[in-house]
C-alpha cells in the first residue's frame, strides 16, 4: 500500500461492511450508488488492494479488510464521536441570548460593535433590550445585563467592568448660561444628578426627563447644560465639555448573568464580548 485510509474513507466502508451492498451503503449515505462506486474504487486504487469480494450479489470483507476492521471501526467511533460531539457545541452555541441594559450602553457601547460579535459567532441572535429598571433574572426577563450600579441581584452573577465618568456639556450654539436640563427628581440621589446640583445651585431647569438621550436633545434645543457621561457628550459635536467638570460624578458599571443561563455557551460567548467592549471604554 502507498497510501493510508483517509477520514472521510471510513463512513463510506463501515455502511458497505453494515448494509452488504454499495446501494445499501449509498442510500444510509445520502448519495447515489454511482458515487458510491466511484468513491469505493478510488479508495481501492489508492490501496493498491480489494476491501471487498463481491459474493452472492453482496459485498464481502476481504482477508486484507478483515485484519485491519477493528481498528477502522474504532477510528470510525471516534469519528462519529467528534462530529456529535462539534454538533452539540455547535447548537449550544447558537439561539438568541438577551442583553438588558440601558439605551446608552446599548447605542455607545454594544451595538457599535456588533460586527464583532457576529463575526466570530454567526449562530447567535443577540436581542439588546432597552430597560431602565433592573429585570429580574428569577423571571427569566434577560440572560445577561449591563447596569450602572448594583441593584437587586436575583441570584446573578456580578462582574464589575469599570467607571463611567461624567462631565457637565454646554451647547456650542445658542448656549443660553443659567439653563440646565436635569433628571426627574426621583433621581435626584444619583451620583451625576448630586454632582449638577453641586456644579450649578440655583439654576433654572428649563427641562427633565429620565432618558438621556431625551435631555440631550432638550439641551441642544433650549441652550442649556446637560450632566452627560464623557462617552455619550465627547461624541457629540454639538457640545463642548465644561472645563473642570469632568470626572466630577462616576457610575461603576457591572455586568450579570444569570445563574443558569450563563452557563451555555452562547450566553458565556455574548457576555465575554460585553466585557471585552465595555471594559475598554469606561475608566477602572
Amino acid at each position: 500500500m502507498n497510501a493510508v485510509i483517509r477520514w472521510d474513507d471510513l463512513e463510506l466502508i463501515s455502511e458497505i461492511v453494515a448494509g452488504g451492498t454499495l446501494s445499501e451503503a449509498a442510500r444510509r449515505l445520502g448519495v447515489d450508488q454511482t458515487t458510491a462506486a466511484r468513491r469505493l474504487g478510488r479508495i481501492e486504487a489508492r490501496l493498491e488492494a480489494a476491501l471487498f469480494d463481491r459474493i452472492d450479489r453482496r459485498l464481502r470483507p476481504t482477508p486484507l479488510l478483515r485484519t485491519i476492521l477493528p481498528r477502522l471501526t474504532a477510528m470510525a467511533a471516534v469519528a462519529e464521536e467528534t462530529d456529535n460531539h462539534l454538533r452539540r457545541l455547535r447548537e449550544e452555541a447558537a439561539g438568541s441570548v438577551r442583553v438588558s441594559s440601558v439605551g446608552l450602553v446599548h447605542q455607545v457601547i454594544l451595538g457599535p460593535a456588533l460586527g464583532s460579535l457576529a463575526a466570530a459567532n454567526p449562530d447567535i441572535e443577540i436581542d439588546l433590550m432597552n430597560e431602565d429598571r433592573s429585570v429580574s433574572f428569577e423571571g427569566r426577563e434577560a440572560d445577561l445585563a449591563v447596569r450602572l450600579g448594583r441593584g437587586p441581584e436575583d441570584n446573578a452573577t456580578i462582574r464589575r467592568l469599570g467607571r463611567l465618568a461624567f462631565a457637565l456639556y454646554r451647547p456650542k450654539a445658542g448656549a443660553n448660561s443659567d439653563a440646565i436640563v436635569a433628571y426627574g427628581r426621583e433621581y435626584a440621589e444619583m451620583p451625576e444628578a448630586i454632582a449638577l446640583s453641586a456644579l450649578r445651585p440655583g439654576a433654572r431647569v428649563a427641562a427633565r426627563s429620565n432618558h438621556l438621550d431625551i435631555l440631550v436633545e432638550a439641551a441642544a434645543s433650549v441652550g442649556a447644560e446637560v450632566m452627560l457621561p464623557t462617552l455619550m457628550g465627547d461624541a457629540d459635536e454639538r457640545f463642548s465639555e465644561v472645563e473642570g467638570t469632568r470626572g466630577t460624578a462616576f457610575r461603576d458599571v457591572y455586568r450579570l448573568a444569570h445563574p443558569e443561563r450563563g452557563k451555555a455557551p452562547a450566553v458565556r460567548a455574548v457576555a465575554r464580548w460585553i466585557d471585552a467592549e465595555v471594559s475598554r471604554r469606561l475608566e477602572r
